[in-house]
């Protein structure tokens, strides 16, 4: 193949390019962006012609008149990709300037064209032929040189455009659109310097500029079909139809109007007016800026004494966002209905809401203080052994459920008006509700020196799939009536069952309450009344009787919710039965067995102890926050349970694929890997594919069950942690086999620190206890302004939990505030969001409810991107922080005014230690280690000991055992 016929090779394909371009452009045409780039694909593609003629012609006189042909196409090819930049990168200049480019263009041309009569644009030139390609030896004239010139400039000042309009621009789709122009002109530009240098052998052979051309093409074809090159109108045609009845205007990124129908110019004929571009284009931004803001206002428009509904809505490309649609809808007559049924409406409304508003308002308020109440008076029943205190604390526990259960009441029945309150069905096990139920009630019932019997079916299942919660409120709300209005007899709890006959429901059974009372019973004519809301008949007979009167209310509602009713019957001055059914799914056909000979063995003033023993079962806990893990390890420190730490999901991963556990429990937010994700990785390899995970979350909202439970969760639990509802979930899901009950592993340990307290005490005789040291530090932190100590103490389980727990916070609130203020200060919002979130959990467990509001506050700003509001209040979130952290600065442990201790009984006590550690007991570590604190400690001998101390945070016995007997060598 010779030289000459891949030179035509190559010409007839980049003729052929850039034919298809052309063809293209005209397709899409729309403005004038497709025009510049539509004539300079034409101009490049009679460029190409006629230098296909040039290489084929025989004669001086045939390659003189091919040459003028192509340069028809040349000489305006670097002009119009210059306006086609100028205009794709919104560069405006003056008619003048564009007159005289153009002027320019053309006299170059007249000279080119006059080349064998001139001696300007060549000096002299000489038509050879060697072989078969002919060429025009020449020496460039001054008008060549200035043609050079020019198209140097173009294409500079073209790039210089590109570049800066890039820098510029966060739309992924244009910076795409610029950097492909940016090549086409860069290859061109190359191709034209290599012909301008000249290389021998080549350039005075062939015009390598037509390779330019070539490539430049093959550019251009790839950014029409990948980046879109040709805009957004065709787009919007995909959106719209052009004779829709809605008005619709569709606009680009930068607000300018590309496509209209026929019913937008109608309403708006300005968008036809072609005065000039400038003018209209303020005309319609005026328009689109009016639509625009009345989308956001949620405002209608009046136009033509028509009332118009504006929408907004998206053009989006390969996931890019490319411009927008308006669309108009005509709600003339809805508008004129709805303001005659708005009065009317507002009337019934305002009056409602407010009732509903301080409903919902007020028994929250209540209950906040309430909930306090009681979580302090159960620590009382826990730690006291006093049995006067222990009384009244019972009457307090029981006066305050009472109370607690008016507020709810009240709540929920805000709930149900609202149509907040959802059915949200779990596995329970029937004693549960039966035991709460009994719990609850058969106090009150003697009393009032009432019987309570409970009947209840051998032959129920005893696994169910349903609403726990809600059917305990029913027959709760019922049951509680019941008392309150029998004066002497008994109420009957009653529970049965009936199988569905229904073969669509075989694994379903109809659970069936009944209960009974010997009460005042009611009339005929009142029995309706009963379920009235705040309708309480009887006034004067029954005046004594406290209750809000919406407990029937609610529970009618609720089994409505479930598909079930209340059957009431009622015989004046003789008694009432209330019943209802609620079908159930059945998870394990084990009988209930001889239930109610069990009931009457629980003791009414139990004090309390842990659920259980499991020293053999191990569980992983997956958190970010130190303070978090430090409440759980004081939480269950008595029930033995080996407990290991993972900080990030990562490490928790690790651990997971390495070890087998019993449950694990993640923390739902957390940077780099949240728990979600973490749960995912888990489940795909490792050890525990199987095991129950359990989500550790601040957002129990409503629906966060199914949320969980629908990516892999067997469950969840809510921070801050509660101690009871933690160990009943361990004990559901903690294999049978490794559980101890409390009464089988016994009430008393082994004090294997016995001898160590002995040496100690002897060491000195004024030592004061551990007890009274906690004493004096709780009486310290109740005089911190800001914090709750009481729900502090509630949420860590007991003072000394809770002692522990604030050293964690403090320890690391330094350099916690000082990363948040580094995030802020960088503008890294996201990673931002997720400090103060593990913030507002970490200050509410301490009791910080100030602080943990405003960190709630600051994380749905993150989320939301309200940056202003992260500006107003980051500084004083640090600076409640900080002040804080200074305030708890007593907390770190000073050896000044300590007794000393003797190195024997200090060896003694990391002996002690090292046997402790194999027994992995925690409870008996952290007695140890707070004794040694009340000492006065060489500086190795204290940073041995608080090295043991944080070993113990994260239960690494290891290194704890390393420690000791680092210490002894």
């Amino acid at each position: 193949m010779t030289l000459h016929t891949v030179l035509m090779i190559i010409q007839h394909i980049s003729i052929v390019g850039l034919f298809m371009e052309c063809i293209l452009i005209l397709n899409k045409w729309k403005n004038s962006l497709h025009t510049f780039l539509f004539l300079s694909c034409a101009s490049s593609l009679l460029n190409n012609i006629g230098y296909l003629l040039e290489i084929t012609a025989d004669s001086e006189g045939t390659y003189i008149t091919a040459l003028k042909f192509s340069y028809f196409g040349r000489i305006w090819h670097a002009f119009f990709m210059f306006l086609f930049v100028a205009e794709l990168v919104r560069i405006k200049f003056p008619g003048i300037v564009k007159n005289f480019i153009i002027l320019f263009t053309t006299t170059i041309y007249v000279f080119v064209v006059t080349v064998d009569k001139t001696h300007l644009y060549y000096l002299s030139y000489e038509f050879v032929k060697d072989g078969d390609i002919p060429k025009l030896l020449h020496k460039p004239g001054l008008v060549y040189l200035a043609f050079m010139a020019a198209q140097v400039i173009y294409f500079g000042i073209a790039v210089l455009w590109l570049i800066r309009y890039m820098r510029k621009e966060k739309r992924k789709l244009m910076i795409r659109r610029c950097v492909s122009v940016i090549i086409s002109l860069l290859v061109e530009g190359l191709f034209f310097f290599v012909q301008i240098i000249g290389i021998k052998g080549l350039t005075d052979v062939y015009d390598i500029t037509m390779i330019g051309y070539f490539l430049a093409t093959i550019v251009m074809l790839i950014s029409f079909f990948s980046c879109d090159l040709l805009g957004t109108g065709d787009l919007a045609k995909d959106y719209v139809i052009d004779r829709i009845s809605e008005a619709i205007i569709a606009v680009d990124n930068d607000g300018e109007v590309q496509y209209f129908n026929e019913t937008a110019k109608n309403l708006f004929p300005c968008l036809l007016q072609k005065k000039n571009k400038t003018a209209r284009n303020e005309e319609n931004e005026t328009i689109v800026l009016a639509v625009k803001n009345a989308v956001k206002n949620n405002e209608l428009l009046h136009l033509n004494d028509r009332v118009y509904a504006p929408e907004e809505n998206e053009l989006v490309q390969e996931g890019e966002k490319v411009g927008k649609v308006y669309t108009l809808v005509d709600e003339t007559e809805y508008y004129h209905f709805a303001n005659e049924l708005q009065k009317q409406k507002e009337i019934a409304d305002n009056a409602n809401q407010a009732k509903s508003r301080f409903l919902a308002n007020v028994s929250h308020e209540i209950r906040t203080p309430i909930n306090a109440v009681l979580g302090m008076d159960e620590m009382i029943l826990r730690e006291s052994d006093d049995k006067t205190i222990r009384s009244y604390a019972s009457d307090i526990k029981s006066a305050g459920r009472t109370l607690l259960s008016l507020i709810n009441d009240i709540l929920d029945f805000s709930k149900v008006e609202q149509g907040k309150m959802e059915i949200i069905p779990a596995k329970y096990e029937l004693s549960s509700i039966i035991n709460d139920l009994v719990n609850m009630i058969k106090e009150r019932a003697e009393k009032r020196g009432l019987e309570f019997n409970v009947k209840v079916s051998e032959d129920i299942p005893h696994v169910l799939v349903g609403d726990e919660i809600r059917i305990r409120q029913c027959a709760m709300n019922i049951l509680t009536n019941a008392v309150k209005y029998t004066d002497k007899g008994s109420v009957t709890l009653e529970v049965n069952f009936k199988l569905c006959d229904d073969e669509i429901f075989s694994k379903h059974i109809m659970l069936k309450f009944r209960i009974s009372d010997t009460g005042i019973g009611m009339k005929q004519e009142n029995i309706e009344k009963l379920f009235s809301p705040y309708v309480r008949f009887e006034e004067e007979r029954n005046r004594t009787v406290e209750g809000t009167g919406l407990g029937m209310s609610i529970t009618r509602q609720l089994l409505e919710l479930m598909g079930s009713k209340l059957e009431v019957e009622s015989t004046y001055g003789v008694g009432s039965v209330f019943s209802f059914s609620v079908k159930q799914e059945v998870v394990s056909w084990e009988k209930i067995g001889d239930y109610s000979s069990r009931l009457y063995n629980i003791m009414k003033d139990e004090v309390y102890h842990e659920l259980f023993h499991a020293p053999d079962a191990r569980i992983l806990v997956v958190d970010d926050t130190e303070m978090n893990h430090a409440v759980m390890a004081s939480l269950l420190k008595k029930t033995e349970i080996q407990i290991d730490m993972a900080f990030s999901g990562k490490q928790g991963i690790i651990l997971a694929n390495h070890n087998k556990y019993d449950i694990m429990f993640i923390d739902h937010m957390m940077p780099e890997m949240d728990g979600m994700e973490t749960l995912k990785h888990m489940r795909e390899d490792g050890m525990n594919i199987g095991t129950p995970a359990i989500m550790l979350t601040a957002n129990a909202v409503s629906g966060a069950r199914n949320m969980y439970l629908d990516a892999g969760f067997d469950d969840y639990l809510s921070k801050p942690v509660d101690g009871d509802v933690l160990e009943k979930l361990l004990y559901r899901y903690i294999p049978e086999h490794k559980l101890k009950s409390y009464e089988e592993n016994g009430h008393e340990k082994e004090n294997l620190t016995k001898d160590v307290d002995i040496h100690i005490n002897e060491s000195v005789n004024e030592k004061q206890t551990f007890g009274s040291k906690i004493d004096e530090k709780i009486k310290r932190i109740s005089g911190i302004p800001g914090i709750d100590i009481k729900e502090g103490i509630k949420n860590c389980g007991a003072e000394d939990g809770y002692i522990n727990v604030l050293k964690v916070f403090h320890q690391t609130a330094a350099s916690k505030a000082d990363e948040i203020e580094t995030l802020y200060n960088d503008d890294d919002i996201s990673m931002y969001t997720m400090k103060v979130h593990a913030l507002k959990s970490s200050a509410r467990i301490i009791g910080a409810n100030e602080m943990s509001d405003l960190a709630l506050k600051l994380e749905e700003a993150g989320k939301s991107g309200n940056v202003e509001f992260i500006k107003e209040n980051t500084g004083k979130l640090l600076e409640m922080y900080r002040s804080l952290d200074s305030r708890l600065e007593f907390l770190d442990d000073s050896n000044d005014n300590l007794p000393e201790i003797s190195k024997d009984v200090l060896s003694e006590a990391f002996e002690t230690m090292i046997e402790i550690a194999g027994s992995m007991d925690y409870e008996l570590m952290d007695q140890l280690i707070n004794e040694l604190k009340e000492f006065k400690l060489e500086p190795e001998d204290k940073d041995n000991v608080e090295k043991i101390e944080n070993y113990l945070t994260t239960l690494d016995w290891d290194s704890i055992i390393h420690v000791a007997e680092s210490y002894l060598k």
